[in-house]
């Protein structure tokens, strides 16, 4: 959704705007080469940095690039001498990097190692420590509370049976377990434990709450916030930040905007995606 991100966002020269999310930074590169303006882009994965390199040598005094957790954002702009921006967004759908990459673990589709760190030198908690070590009722409630995953319980049971013979140690371990009790016909039948464990691990609703309240301290008058979300939860986190703060911000996207059949059919990735986009007033 990049195109609609830019119009919405509307980048104008000399002004500065933060990538939350960094990534492989599509995001970046299209605001700069839109104007001749400052972004400051942050991404709690060191993989990123090799992204950050290129945009960095193509725009040398334009570009910065932090490997920081985005909660952390007044940390970042002190850092930088910012003390105003003018926009910032968030896709939080996980960068094709991490997805691809089997030895990350967050992926069902490729087997590897049961990690979903997106900061792996800060973060102990892997999901194989969460798969083999926490009790049935701690698991159903993460697979219930952060994938709303309807057969949680009986999955919860699934595992801590198969564990008793040996450790779960890899993505397809766990995907053959799942599909023992889910069959789901338009989503893969883990999407929504992986989706569970990976929020869980990395704290993301937390860390998505904490920075929309730390925005609302820096951006300018007219700046925007502009958020992609993927799933229910994130999205929820996002409209109840936009209507508690209607005194402060102007909603200009009354429903979420959606992809289109063209993104969808190139990325099919693309097609939960929910942007939503307030303004301070």
């Amino acid at each position: 959704m990049v195109d609609e991100i830019i119009s919405y966002l509307a980048p104008e020269k000399l002004k500065t705007y933060v990538d939350c999310t960094f990534g492989q930074g599509g995001y970046s590169k299209k605001i700069l080469e839109k104007t001749n303006c400052n972004i400051i882009a942050i991404d709690r994965d060191k993989d990123a940095i090799e992204h950050a390199k290129l945009l960095k040598k193509k725009y040398p005094k334009n570009f910065i690039f932090c490997v920081d957790n985005f909660s952390r954002l007044d940390q970042v702009l002190k850092n930088n001498d910012i003390k105003k921006i003018d926009g910032l967004i968030f896709d939080l759908g996980i960068s094709n990097t991490q997805l691809n990459n089997p030895t990350r673990g967050f992926s069902f589709s490729n087997n590897g190692p049961l990690d979903m760190r997106m900061d792996i030198e800060n973060l102990d908690l892997t999901a194989q420590k969460i798969i083999n070590e926490f009790d049935q009722h701690n698991l159903s409630d993460i697979f219930y509370y952060y994938g709303e995953e309807k057969n949680s319980r009986q999955i919860a049971r699934k595992i801590i049976e198969f564990r008793k013979k040996k450790e779960i140690s890899t993505t397809f371990e766990l995907v053959e377990l799942i599909k023992k009790v889910n069959s789901y016909k338009k989503k893969h039948p883990a999407t929504r434990v992986f989706q569970a464990l990976r929020i869980f691990i990395n704290d993301e609703l937390n860390e998505l709450d904490i920075t929309l309240k730390k925005s609302l301290l820096f951006l300018k008058k007219n700046g925007k916030i502009i958020t992609v979300a993927f799933h229910s939860l994130e999205d929820k986190v996002i409209k109840n930040f936009f209507s508690r703060n209607k005194g402060l911000l102007k909603i200009l996207t009354k429903k979420p905007v959606t992809p289109n059949e063209k993104e969808v059919k190139i990325n099919p990735r693309s097609r939960s995606a929910r942007m939503r986009v307030a303004e301070i007033l």
